[in-house]
Formats: structure tokens, sequence, C-alpha cells
């Protein structure tokens, strides 16, 4: 059963879209461990979803934190942002867990809606993922494959097999589009080829997931460096 919020330990929060800065300190970090922990502690609040997780870290209400979802052993997590909207203590005797309760961001809301549907479908469907994402915030241009101009959004995770983009423009699903990211250390921005795999709605920016296209040997090693170099990033920033 969801835990429900009380009056004594219930905050609600101010809608913030801001995504997580580049180069901005590590914010705390949760971790939903099981689908069986993700579908009882789910709530839909604030219209963007939340979640419950047990903890017994103390981690101020309004706190930017990233929640770790995982959904398997075989499923790569996926990380979430949002708020710390209220905590609670436990209490042993009346088997009440401590743990905090987060408010995610409306960038995450294509995020959230993936897992739900990922989470009710049970045994009867895997992701297709198998590579874990990383989670970055990285300033991108783009274009669908043929046209121009081109059109600006932003990285939000990157793995292996694809990446998750938020932008103002449109794009159709299946449709071939090139990306061109500066990760640290490139002198000039690296070209990418992907397949929109899904595309989706948050708030008021459009969202897409696309899954890599190599064309050859070299386009797989590009993308294993463009990963590399965005994994050393958030470990420096973690250190």
């Amino acid at each position: 059963m969801p835990v429900r919020r009380t009056r004594a330990t219930s905050r609600i929060l101010k809608d913030d879209t801001a995504p997580i800065p580049v180069g901005a300190a590590p914010c705390p970090e949760l971790e939903i461990k099981n689908t069986r922990e993700f579908l009882a502690g789910y709530q839909p609040s604030g219209g963007h979803g939340g979640v419950f997780c047990p903890t017994r870290r103390k981690i101020s209400v309004g706190q930017m934190v990233s929640v770790k979802v995982r959904l398997g052993r075989r499923q790569p997590p996926m990380v979430l942002y949002g708020r710390v909207a209220w905590r609670r203590p436990g209490r042993h005797i009346l088997k009440i867990r401590a743990g905090i309760g987060v408010e995610f961001l409306p960038s995450e809301r294509a995020k959230c809606d993936y897992l739900l549907a990922l989470a009710h479908a049970g045994d009867s469907a895997r992701s297709r993922r198998r590579h874990e994402r990383i989670p970055v915030d990285l300033p991108i241009v783009w274009r669908p494959v043929g046209q121009l101009p081109p059109l600006n959004g932003s990285l939000r995770d990157v793995g292996q097999g694809g990446a998750f983009i938020l932008s103002s423009a449109h794009v159709a699903l299946q449709e071939k589009v090139v990306l061109e990211i500066s990760p640290p250390g490139a002198e000039v921005p690296m070209a990418f080829i992907g397949r929109v795999a899904w595309i989706g709605r948050s708030g008021t920016e459009n969202v897409f997931g696309i899954e890599w296209r190599a064309r050859d040997a070299g386009g797989g090693r590009r993308i294993k460096e463009l990963v590399r170099r965005l994994s050393n990033m958030q470990s420096t920033l973690s250190a």
C-alpha cells in the first residue's frame, strides 16, 4: 500500500522545472531496489508523480535529490530527479518504515510513465535496454536527417544503447536524427545518428528517446568514447 502523507509530515512544494545544472554539486542519491518497492511507494502527487524512498538519511525538505529505480536484476537502473516533499520517522512497534517522500520534477514525467508501464507489465514485458544510463544535463544541437536548420535541445541521460532528449521542437516517431554533442575535452562537437524510439511530453517541452544507429565500427567507437567522457565527468562531480 502506498504510504499516505500526514498533516505533521507533509509539505506541498511549488512546481520546479529547473534542470540539474552542468557542473553543479551532485545531489543526494536515493534508491528504489525493486518493482514491488516502486509500486508500493509510488504516489501520483503534484501531477508529475512521486515515490516514497525507505531511508534513515536526514535530507532537508525542499532539497534536490536523485532516485535510482531498479525494476529487477536484469533491468538497468533509471535515474529520476525530484525534491524532498516530506520526511517520516520510523516506528518499529507499528512497523512503519522511516523514509522520504520525493516529488519528481516535471521534466521526469516521461521517465516516470515508462517505469510505471514496465512495472505494471511485470514478467510479460522486458526493457529493451541492455546498458545503464548516465544522468547528465548537456546542451546539444540536433536535426532530422536531411533537414536544416539545426534545433536546440538538452541531453538528459545517455548510454551505449541510446539517449533521452528534451527539446521545444517536435520530432516524429521512428525518424532518424543527427545529434551534435560536445562532451568534456572535445574541441569540436561529435555527431551521432539515432532513431526516435519513443516520444512524449514533459510540461511545455517535448521529450524523446533515441536508439543509436552506428553505420560502422568508427560510429560504435565514438558512442563508447562519448559515454566514457560523460561517465568520467559524473565521477569527477561525485568525488
